[in-house]
């Protein structure tokens, strides 16, 4: 403690040196805000060196596959004067168009619609719509099917796509496709729409940037109010919020000069930080405040503040950090990085609130006595008035009957308990998008109208793919599938094997005749420049099904890929977005009962290394153990599905959970010593609004988060505030009442 005493009379005599160092870092950190990157790329989430991320490289690398947009083409309404049929050669004119120009683009390598067909057959469009009827009607029926929806209203180009995987060239992508469709006069009543991983992708990351803004606009506004609430002064409101807007800078910034992206699960940075970090510089403060009230001069109150708060503090930033560190121990990156910024960000709260609050209130205090001639004593909404009374009525209460609040605590669980058995996780990239967004309303379309475009890949490695046992074996697995197609939502397929039946009918034993007819073939390249490696390509309706069924399709493939009869020294893997998506699914449940576990471990050892009492210990943990549970079972109940972004959700709430205990331990221990015979009731009555209000700002920045447009963003911001609420709940009925039962008779307490 005199450690902290004298560490806080360094920060008070030089407080403004201290303020003059965090402006110039504040300077940096603008500049580093600019170099702030975006990023949604599937591969960035997930581990690098893992089979999947190998397969997927060389699909890409080899076969320049993997990626495609789909641009729907459909009659939206029927408005005198324009089409009402897709068949008609406007529209179909206006496809060919809209190929050429893609085909220009040097990222395209193939485009497959209608206006092809009719080249094929015709060799040139048609001229009118009979005759643009009479071609489609002669068609296979399951092949005119793949193309035109069966009420002749919606059709699609499916454009095949070569690019780097990074968040600059898919926007590059996606904005020149859109231009060449807007460059494009289409008939009127027909609207265009791109879709697929590309137009899903390129909306996330235009979610992401519009998200960012505007949650952290929101989170301020919100605790900002609550401040004013608390403060009853727009001044005084400000103070504990400055050293927050220096952290959340500092943090952004890092993260433009460090090269961190912002993601699904780093976009909700700033308002996290907003409302996580305010809390320090409210404990600061309402100290201040309250040693002011006693008596205090403004330095001594600010050192008092400081040493005080500091010790409760320290552990409340170390076991939040140990809790956010766990999340090191998951294999996803994108974990990786929001632990960094997380534990960047709360460090820089933590220094700076206890650094940089000193200066900004003593600084209010002698502007306002030049302006009213006097020292003006504080008085505090928290402290007084309802909220007092409230406070000390609950530290009575808790005082008498300990053991009923921890009966009510026991009923509470039970509900929440139900609640866990519920919850389920989710992580296709489309359910990130809004419901009613015009790109998944497109997709929806596709399912419906077409079977759907998911693509699911196989990679074949042989010493040579054109030998006839492969081709052969090839060839009899994929129509194997294609029988299971009730099961697997297989629509069509495409191989190698295809092309030699196309070309003879059957698959000769010659390696020679294999070798002309993949040749002559000019579509989608399925053979590797080595034909060391070859694809099967899986088109159907993968992921538009439940989380339970998209599970069930892909383990349904990896079972057909194991037990596939091939010659010896062929090997087979699945590859494709949608394979990534499931490997994803799989190790986000794997991590969140890994980086839940250790998250929990880490913060008890610290507990347990700072106070070295086991019921002190128990009495401060014991709520983080509630309010963790409570938030899982809400989410069951609510239906919020884990998602990658919410992988260390426990992780974070065990951090942040601990912290309201350790106040509310602390603050009684430091009563008790000095022979407070109702230490309970002193230790509520003064910290508990101090905890009430850090509690409100946290959440009310995490309910900031409901503001953006992403689905995943919502639920990690109502399940944050949620957990906040649950620890804090958890801290005033199970800490005091814990501590009344341990200490109860030593300081004369009649715990019932």
């Amino acid at each position: 403690m005199e450690a902290l005493r004298s560490t806080a009379r360094i920060i008070v005599r030089y407080r403004v040196a201290f303020a003059l160092i965090a402006i110039f870092l504040l300077v940096v950190s603008i500049y580093g805000i600019q170099n702030l990157r975006f990023e949604s790329d599937l591969r960035s989430m997930l581990p690098e060196g893992h089979p999947a991320i190998d397969d997927y490289t060389t699909l890409q690398n080899e076969f320049q596959s993997g990626d495609s947009t789909i641009i729907v083409v459909k009659v939206s309404s029927i408005e005198p004067g324009g089409v009402y049929d897709v068949r008609d050669p406007q529209v179909i004119q206006a496809i060919y168009e809209l190929e050429q120009r893609l085909l220009q683009r040097e990222y395209v390598t193939d485009t497959i619609s209608i206006a092809d067909i009719y080249m094929q057959v015709l060799g040139r469009l048609p001229e009118n719509e009979e005759e643009a009827k009479f071609v489609l009607d002669v068609l296979p029926p399951e092949t005119r099917n793949q193309l035109v929806s069966r009420d002749y209203t919606t059709t699609m180009i499916v454009v095949t796509i070569s690019r780097e995987k990074n968040s600059k060239t898919l926007v590059r992508v996606y904005e020149g496709i859109q231009e060449d469709i807007n460059d494009v006069k289409f008939p009127k009543n027909v609207e265009v729409i791109q879709t697929g991983n590309i137009g899903i992708t390129y909306r996330i990351l235009e979610l992401l940037q519009s998200d960012l803004n505007k949650t952290m606009a929101i989170s301020f506004i919100i605790v900002l109010a609550l401040l004013l609430y608390f403060y009853r002064s727009p001044v005084k409101a400000l103070i504990p919020l400055t050293p927050l807007v220096f952290g959340v800078a500092m943090t952004l910034g890092a993260m433009g000069l460090l090269g961190i992206p912002l993601d699904l699960a780093t976009t909700t940075i700033g308002a996290m930080l907003i409302g996580m970090g305010i809390d320090y510089g409210i404990h600061v403060t309402n100290r201040y405040y309250e040693e002011r009230k006693r008596g205090r001069t403004i330095e001594e109150a600010a050192e008092e503040a400081i040493a005080e708060t500091g010790k409760a503090l320290l552990g409340a930033a170390l076991t939040t950090v140990a809790g956010f560190a766990a999340m090191y121990l998951s294999s996803l990156p994108m974990l990786h990085n929001l632990a960094t910024t997380l534990i960047l960000g709360l460090s820089l709260a933590a220094l700076n609130a206890v650094v940089i609050t000193p200066s900004v209130i003593i600084l209010e205090e002698d502007v306002m006595k030049k302006l009213k001639g006097h020292y003006e004593v504080p008085e505090i909404r928290s402290h007084s008035g309802f909220v007092g009374k409230a406070f000390r009525s609950l530290g009575e209460a808790v005082r008498r009957k300990p053991f009923a609040f921890l009966g009510a605590v026991f009923l509470i669980t039970l509900i929440f308990g139900y609640g866990v058995t519920q919850v389920t996780t989710e992580v296709r990239l489309e359910k990130f998008v809004p419901k009613g967004m015009p790109e998944i309303e497109a997709l929806m379309d596709i399912r419906s109208d077409f079977g759907g475009q998911d693509e699911l890949y196989i990679l074949v490695k042989a010493d040579d793919v054109r030998d006839p046992t492969v081709v052969r074996s090839i060839y009899r697995f994929e129509n194997q599938i294609k029988a299971d197609t009730y099961y697997n939502n297989v629509f069509d397929s495409e191989s190698i094997a295809d092309i030699v039946v196309q070309k003879y009918g059957y698959i000769p034993d010659d390696r020679e005749k294999i070798k002309e007819a993949l040749k002559d073939y000019q579509g989608v390249q399925l053979v590797s420049s080595d034909y060391s490696m070859t694809v099967i390509k899986f088109t159907g309706d993968f992921s538009g099904s439940s989380i339970d069924d998209f599970r069930k399709i892909i383990r349904y493939f990896e079972e057909e890929v194991q037990n596939a009869v091939f010659p010896p020294g062929v090997s087979l893997s699945l590859t494709g977005d949608i394979y990534l998506n499931y490997v994803l699914d799989q190790l986000t449940n794997e991590e969140i009962n890994r980086i839940s576990m250790y998250g929990t471990v880490f913060v008890v050892v610290i507990v347990l290394l700072l106070f070295r009492r086991p019921k002190v210990s128990l009495a401060m943990i014991t709520p983080m153990f509630l309010g963790a549970l409570w938030t899982v079972g809400f989410m069951g109940l609510a239906g919020i599905p884990f998602t990658q972004t919410l992988a260390g959700v426990i992780s974070m709430i065990v951090g942040l959970g601990v912290d309201y205990g350790m106040h509310l331990t602390h603050r009684f221990l430091e009563e008790m010593n000095e022979g407070n015979p109702r230490p309970i009731v002193t230790s509520i009555e003064s910290v508990g609004p101090g905890i009430l209000a850090g509690a409100l700002t946290t959440a009310g920045g995490f309910l900031a988060l409901l503001a953006g447009e992403l689905p995943t963003i919502h639920d990690f911001g109502l399940t944050l505030a949620f957990g906040i609420f649950a620890s804090m709940f958890a801290a005033y009925l199970v800490t005091p009442a814990l501590l009344q039962v341990f200490y109860g008779k030593k300081i004369g307490g009649d715990a019932e």
